[in-house]
């Protein structure tokens, strides 16, 4: 049978002399791979077609045995050819499609991963300057949001709804806000101090629903953007297995290099 779709180009590895694997986004947030054969060869019709980050028109057929489908035809719709001049977008967008390919492998089908990546994607790639560090951390946050595996920052059961704490600690285990009174805990589970604006911070940028140049989010540029890096980075190495984390640091380092 064959299929089309709309879909953002992930990875691409060798499968032979000639031809690759590349696995996909697809803008059911499904994450398919297929094989293309003889994709470097000098008159081969997908030449130029695809690439990294890529927004193609896919035509593929299914196969039901093994998982991989067989590309039949590919056209570019978004290039995204900028990223390829910004080194500091460049390696943010890798980390980003490195934590999608692991959203997306999870078995959850969501519009809104596809969504996300590409909007993330467009942002960033029309950037002639580093992309702003509450863009990084805005889609590490939706995407955990997007997984079911959000931090919890609700209080303890058992306290009064009103009691806050302008800094409160936070169990990276659990994924919890941690009660001295009232939780349980071993003795080696990592905690880390957490301030409210924090919290608020990560609520603000999981309800936001667009991204664009001009956007509030966009322009959020305050020290509590840095800790909530540290958290999400903190949390996202704790409880996402199977994800190239030494990237994360790669690409936070391209953010912030001067």
């Amino acid at each position: 049978m064959i299929q089309k779709t709309e879909a953002i180009v992930l990875r691409i590895f060798p499968f032979s002399r000639t031809s690759h694997m590349v696995s996909w986004l697809t803008r059911d947030g499904d994450r398919i791979t297929t094989s293309v054969k003889g994709a470097t060869r000098s008159k081969s019709p997908f030449l130029g077609q695809y690439d990294l980050f890529y927004t193609c028109e896919l035509l593929y057929y299914t196969r039901e045995r093994n998982g991989v489908h067989m590309a039949k035809e590919c056209t570019p719709l978004a290039m995204r050819d900028k990223l390829r001049e910004n080194w500091r977008s460049e390696q943010c967008a890798s980390w980003f499609s490195a934590l999608a390919y692991n959203a997306s492998g999870g078995g959850v089908r969501d519009r809104a991963f596809y969504s996300l990546f590409s909007e993330t994607l467009d942002f960033i790639s029309a950037l002639d300057f580093a992309p702003p560090a509450i863009v990084f951390a805005r889609y590490e946050a939706k995407i955990l949001s997007l997984m079911g595996l959000a931090p919890n920052f609700g209080p303890c059961r058992h306290c009064e709804p009103s009691v806050t704490d302008d800094v409160f600690l936070f169990n990276l285990a659990s994924g919890s806000r941690h009660c001295p009174a009232h939780s349980t805990r071993d003795y080696y589970d990592p905690m880390i101090n957490v301030s409210r604006r924090t919290v608020a911070l990560f609520n603000e940028v999981v309800a936001s629903h667009s991204l664009g140049l001009s956007s509030p989010i966009a322009r959020i540029a305050e020290p509590h953007v840095f800790a909530l890096l540290r958290l999400l980075g903190l949390f996202i190495r704790y409880h996402l297995e199977n994800v190239p984390f030494e990237g994360r640091g790669i690409a936070l380092k391209a953010l912030l290099a001067v």
